[in-house]
């Protein structure tokens, strides 16, 4: 028995013929009867029936729970050898969402030797969807993401580093900038410059207009957001965010708090495999994050 074997009856399982899993693989029929006899010989049943009158593939129980797990099996193969890579390679893989990572590095990198330690790690940039993904399949050895509710997975250790409110920014000029909090209804007025779409600022400001029938008006979206904020300044439009991304210079712009019915959160957290083995470096930079957090005392 083989991964390979383990691979044919994941495909037998989605197709339920031996001719079409041979045409997949490029191999001869006998090929894969053989792959299912060998699995078969290890786990001392049946695992398909023994039927040639049947069209397709039909599994007995055993082969019904085999099938259930190999998923499981398979991800667990590819997430090792992954694992091992990394480790052979001496290079850890971090992901960092581009805007998180320019918040958190800006406070790391006023430590000392902090350089030398980051320049160990391989640094993944993506959104967090993505990172999540990358995480769970073996990609990335630990990540930074941001959402708008707080992560759970069971193959997951995640830890909660910062929760932030949403603001509405707009330029001292513009007429909002005099109230002491804001409804998202009176934002309606005016039109908004966001972040790129598929971020959790996306998210935030989707969830809010939906609320209010989509009545919004976006003009403009950025990668950056020391675009927006000079934009906003300008008082060409304004702009939902949370502090935690702060603009380079906030003379001109007004930050102002949405009303509590209207309040939605921007969450921070970093997240690595339970069965991982962390590398001392990786440990350094977790404790060093968890000293930040305390810090700036954003919990």
């Amino acid at each position: 028995m083989n991964l390979r074997d383990f691979e044919y009856f994941d495909a037998l399982g989605k197709v339920l013929s031996f001719t079409q899993v041979a045409t997949q693989f490029n191999v001869s029929q006998p090929t894969i009867s053989y792959a299912i006899k060998r699995l078969e010989k290890y786990y001392a049943c049946d695992l398909v029936q023994k039927d040639p009158s049947h069209r397709f593939v039909i599994f007995t129980r055993e082969g019904e729970i085999l099938k259930s797990h190999i998923t499981n099996i398979l991800d667990e193969f590819m997430i090792t050898e992954r694992a091992i890579e990394h480790a052979k390679q001496k290079k850890i893989h971090i992901g960092f969402p581009p805007l998180i990572r320019a918040r958190i590095f800006s406070k790391l990198l006023s430590e000392a030797d902090t350089a030398n330690l980051i320049s160990h790690f391989n640094l993944v940039s993506a959104r967090s969807k993505d990172l999540l993904n990358h995480l769970l399949s073996g990609q990335l050895d630990f990540s930074l993401m941001g959402s708008m509710a707080p992560l759970s997975h069971p193959n997951l250790t995640l830890k909660l580093l910062y929760k932030r409110e949403f603001y509405i920014f707009v330029s001292k000029d513009n007429p909002l900038s005099e109230k002491t909090e804001v409804s998202f209804a009176e934002t309606l007025a005016y039109p908004f410059i966001l972040l790129e779409r598929g971020l959790a600022h996306t998210t935030a400001f989707e969830t809010l207009n939906n609320r209010y029938n989509k009545k919004a008006n976006v003009l403009l979206h950025f990668a950056d957001v020391h675009t927006i904020g000079q934009l906003v300044k300008s008082n060409v439009g304004i702009t939902l965010m949370t502090d935690f991304l702060p603009f380079e210079d906030m003379e001109g712009l007004v930050k102002i708090p949405l009303v509590a019915e209207d309040k939605v959160l921007f969450y921070v957290q970093y997240a690595y495999l339970k069965n991982a083995i962390l590398d001392d470096k990786l440990q350094r930079l977790i404790s060093m994050l968890d000293r930040l957090s305390k810090e700036d005392e954003l919990l």
